[in-house]
């Protein structure tokens, strides 16, 4: 085994709060130690609040200071402490020496900067590259991460970007100054299967030609399985077991360990009786003008969405797959009349682009959405009962203050969350957590749909099986249709009746889900399948 690279001794993290002028101290990692050497994949998992991430953070000392602090510990990059450095050796080694992917990109990338001013700083900090050289080094970055077009891309700003390529994006910008650590915390969360497989072949290749020392954090036990040399299991924020992969895997020994490792979402069963029909899309197009010249003439489209013709169900889930890009999240858009489009949509029979006004603030109301990232669509200066009932006074409902925080405390027990947190912000609670608020914010409108985008891709496997299992147990309740965006297949599986597989903007593929897990006939979702499946189960129902 090469040298280390990186060694934590004893770390513990904490955090001050002051509630009622008294402080307050909490414990959220305790008495973690592990070595990272030059070359290796070195893996950290654990479920949501484990204290993962918070781990990775210390290490550049990225944590609240000073309502963070540690108590304990060491944290040696070679031969350079880092527990408690000066600005000045941090900004040295952040970036350069050591490199971080951070789990949620669109928090991560500036809003008001484009792509290419934003891996530019890196490159000019650390290499003092300006001009054509970094230019041309940006767009060879972007081509390695695998984003289409990157010259366009490169006059983009994030809201632009899908969120697989806002990923994409940080990644480049991590590889950058070709360091010698990366700390990569969920680094493909928002990637399908395919790109997944790109993304870490890419990595595979650099760490063996730059001798890369790479920490992984992730939920995905199936890449841990694939590409870490070793692996580390938080529990509490304690390290519980670690040791080399393939001997983790097939002898666990701590009781949580074995737990994440038996954890697979269920397959769905449909059920056999037929529902009323509740959403009709019939050659639904989103096809977006180029405009150029004085004149600002159209010269060509985007082709965001070809004909795509679909019919929803009460209590039934309209499960959408495929690539960052394909045009998922653009066909929800048009189904919710975010974005124009061509065709037909009908929500009870009514024709939605002819509604307006009063009529369409009703429909509002029936199709509700859970986002991709809880953090980024929760406001952070809203308390949870202020977020849950945003829905209520947008629509001016329950005006009395009394019913409206009865209706809040209803809405989080029924996604389990303790309504005694009502009062607290989205900072303080895990991934998790955000998730199961923006369901009870948008449960508390009584939808009749409700569009989830990704809602479980930055979860772990274990809380990714509550929140399926939560999802189901409301839609049996309230009767809701679900339409589903994912990228993961075997979330899918557990939640659709029906999938549409879509690439490039085209449903190359589309029909029961039982059907078309048994027997995928087009070559690109036979290809989804083999990369999503390989290995796994399919034998658990709900």
């Amino acid at each position: 085994m090469n040298d280390s690279v990186l060694t934590v001794d004893n770390l513990s993290v904490s955090f001050r709060r002051t509630e009622q002028g008294v402080e307050q101290v909490t414990d959220v990692v305790q008495e973690v130690g592990f070595e990272l050497h030059a070359g290796e994949t070195l893996a950290l998992v654990g479920e949501s609040g484990s204290g993962k991430s918070l781990t990775a953070l210390s290490i550049l000392q990225l944590l609240p200071y000073p309502h963070a602090f540690h108590r304990t510990g060491s944290i040696l990059y070679k031969s350079t402490e880092l527990a408690g450095a000066d600005q000045k050796t941090l900004e040295r080694i952040r970036g350069n020496d050591i490199s971080m992917i951070f789990q949620e990109p669109m928090t991560a990338l500036n809003p008001l900067h484009l792509i290419e001013k934003q891996i530019g700083e890196s490159l000019a900090l650390h290499q003092n590259l300006e001009g054509q050289k970094a230019h041309e080094e940006i767009l060879s970055l972007l081509e390695k991460v695998g984003i289409d077009d990157p010259k366009t891309r490169t006059r983009s700003y994030p809201h632009q970007l899908s969120g697989g390529q806002r990923q994409r994006v940080m990644i480049a910008m991590a590889l950058a100054n070709r360091p010698d650590i990366l700390l990569a915390d969920e680094p493909t969360t928002a990637l399908d299967v395919t790109v997944q497989s790109r993304i870490l072949s890419l990595l595979k290749s650099l760490q063996a030609s730059e001798n890369l020392g790479i920490l992984l954090i992730t939920h995905d036990l199936n890449m841990v399985r694939k590409f870490a040399d070793r692996i580390m299991v938080m529990h509490n924020g304690r390290l519980v077991e670690k040791g080399k992969t393939e001997t983790v895997f097939a002898h666990p020994q701590h009781a949580h360990t074995r737990e994440l490792i038996e954890a697979e979402p269920p397959v769905r069963v449909t059920p056999e009786e037929s529902s009323e029909s509740i959403l009709l899309g019939e050659d639904i197009k989103v096809w977006y003008p180029i405009k150029r010249g004085l004149l600002k003439r159209t010269v060509g489209h985007i082709k965001a969405l070809n004909p795509a013709t679909l019919e929803l169900q009460a209590g039934r889930t309209l499960g959408v797959v495929g690539e960052s890009g394909s045009g998922k999240t653009t066909l929800a858009l048009a189904l919710l009349r975010l974005i124009d489009y061509e065709g037909q949509i009908k929500l009870d029979g009514q024709l939605l682009g002819k509604s307006s006004g009063p009529a369409m603030m009703q429909i509002r109301r029936t199709m509700q959405v859970v986002f991709q990232d809880p953090y980024g669509s929760l406001s952070p200066r809203m308390s949870v009962a202020d977020i849950v009932s945003e829905g209520l006074d947008a629509h001016r409902l329950m005006t009395d203050p009394a019913d409206r925080d009865h209706e809040v405390i209803r809405m989080l027990e029924q996604v389990e969350i303790d309504p005694d947190v009502r009062f607290r912000y989205p900072h303080e609670f895990s991934g998790g957590q955000r998730q199961r608020i923006a369901i009870a914010r948008a449960l508390i409108l009584k939808p009749k749909i409700l569009f989830l985008d990704e809602p479980t891709s930055a979860l772990d496997r274990t809380v990714q099986i509550q929140v399926l299992e939560l999802l189901a147990r409301l839609q049996k309740q309230y009767g809701m249709a679900y339409v589903f965006i994912s990228h993961d297949l075997s979330v899918i599986r557990a939640i659709a009746d029906e999938v549409m597989v879509m690439k490039a903007g085209d449903v190359v593929e589309q029909g029961d889900a039982g059907a078309l897990f048994a027997s995928p006939q087009h070559p690109y979702t036979q290809m989804l399948f083999e990369a999503a499946f390989e290995g796994i189960s399919t034998s658990t129902v709900y």
